[in-house]
């Protein structure tokens, strides 16, 4: 059985290579992943050294310092790359260059005053998470350092979005790469320093630092030589017209993001409250182990959501089904069944690289890599609802997947713990994109 996927990977992977090899498309999916492909390599290591050094308990203890600012900083974060890269795509290809700098001066705006509001909500209940979530009192200042990290991460995506309008994405991939490199030193380094626990935390605030900083240095000079500069009374004046459009995107993005936090996030700390630190840390492992399918995906979506965004509005209903069918062949597919095979072959790595102590871990991973198949095999689907202006159904659509995994989550947990939660994952992410691929071809 496996010798036939194994076959069939192969024969897809180079109809693929036959059918797009040198367009840009290929070339630009191409090197966001290679660039992942080192990414999640790297962080493999970075996280298997961790979890072996720390043990299952403070491996947990950490990924809740995290976990908590992270989740609060989801809970007000409103996506503002996504409406940066779809507006400023269309003003791009329209010639509109004062509205496309007015864009960006909006969305740099945006990032910020969350990232204030995420420091000072942390900030607050700090006191209480330290206790209730992390068990770790003494740590609450720690929450508050990693949230004030994010004031740096603001600068990321709208410049993200500047560079992806722009189409260089290889510079994103070369950024990825040293950012990933960069972390991976700060955290090693300061956990074999001895910091243990708060090497791990303080270096993955410092690579956030980092990462917001450069992307900034780097998107900045081009959105001046593309689009010039604008002033923030002028930019809400320049997008006069398109406002109540901008901040109804905006809205329902926001809504979508917050939603989004339980699936994403709520996992770990769900696990922090009922359960211990140590079953964090067995699900830490076995979720980061699944979710390698990440640096997979985004590139996929990071490529195709902005030439979607600057013609799929203007095309028909066939031209738009016959680009998604393409998509979902060509490229879906292949990964589909990478994800798959993938979850065969985690077992005896997470044995090898770790022991018997994250035994557990096996199950998790293998379970998510089959939910997150969902995801690989409908990885257009967010894309084109976005290029489309569909946030609310989209949000709407969110609002079942949020719901239904917490009741799932809280019903499975108790009785399975780790494993239940990534059992939660599996059946809703599988509904959800069966349900939202269904809605979007009714109401194009």
């Amino acid at each position: 059985m496996v010798s036939y996927l194994l076959l069939q990977g192969r024969d897809l992977a180079l109809r693929l290579r036959r059918s797009v090899f040198g367009r840009p498309l290929a070339r630009h999916v191409t090197a966001l992943t290679a660039a992942n492909g080192v990414k999640a390599s790297l962080s493999f290591v970075q996280g298997i050294l961790v979890a072996r050094w720390l043990g299952p308990e403070l491996y947990g203890v950490a990924a809740l310092v995290m976990s908590v600012p992270s989740l609060v900083y989801m809970f007000f974060d409103t996506r503002s790359s996504e409406a940066s890269i779809k507006y400023l795509s269309e003003f791009h290809v329209r010639g509109e260059r004062s509205r496309a700098a007015a864009m960006c001066l909006l969305g740099y705006s945006v990032d910020l005053a969350t990232a204030v509001v995420v420091l000072l909500f942390v900030a607050a209940i700090a006191p209480w998470a330290s206790q209730a979530v992390v068990h770790r009192p003494e740590l609450a200042w720690l929450l508050i350092l990693y949230a004030a990290a994010f004031l740096f991460r603001s600068l990321q995506n709208t410049s993200y979005a500047i560079l992806a309008v722009h189409r260089h994405f290889p510079t994103i991939a070369v950024m990825g790469m040293a950012f990933t490199v960069a972390r991976v030193i700060l955290v090693l380094g300061l956990v074999v320093a001895g910091w243990g626990v708060y090497g791990v935390v303080i270096g993955n605030a410092l690579a956030m630092v980092l990462r917001g900083v450069v992307y900034a240095a780097v998107a900045w000079p081009l959105m001046r030589r593309s689009w010039g500069g604008v002033g923030l009374r002028g930019a809400w004046r320049l997008l006069r017209g398109r406002r109540r459009e901008i901040m109804s995107f905006l809205a329902f993005n926001d809504i979508s993001a917050l939603l989004g936090i339980i699936p994403k996030q709520f996992d770990i700390v769900l696990l922090g409250y009922l359960a211990d630190s140590t079953s964090v840390g067995i699900y830490k492992l076995g979720k980061r182990m699944g979710s390698v399918i990440v640096y997979v995906v985004n590139p996929l979506q990071s490529v195709v959501y902005p030439s979607l965004s600057a013609n799929v509005v203007y095309a028909g209903r066939h031209a738009l089904r016959q680009k998604i069918r393409a998509y979902t062949y060509k490229l879906g597919v292949p990964v589909f069944v990478a994800c798959i095979l993938a979850a065969s072959v985690v077992g005896p790595l997470i044995e090898f690289a770790v022991g018997t102590a994250y035994a557990e871990s096996v199950l998790v991973a293998q379970v998510l890599f089959i939910a997150y198949a969902a995801w690989c095999l409908f990885f257009w689907l967010r894309p084109v609802y976005m290029a489309k202006g569909m946030t609310k159904q989209w949000a709407m659509g969110f609002l079942y997947y949020s719901s239904a995994f917490m009741i799932v989550s809280l019903v499975l947990s108790p009785f399975w713990g780790p494993v239940g939660v990534a059992i939660a994952h599996l059946v809703v992410m599988w509904t959800f994109h069966i349900g939202m691929s269904a809605w979007f071809y009714a109401s194009v």
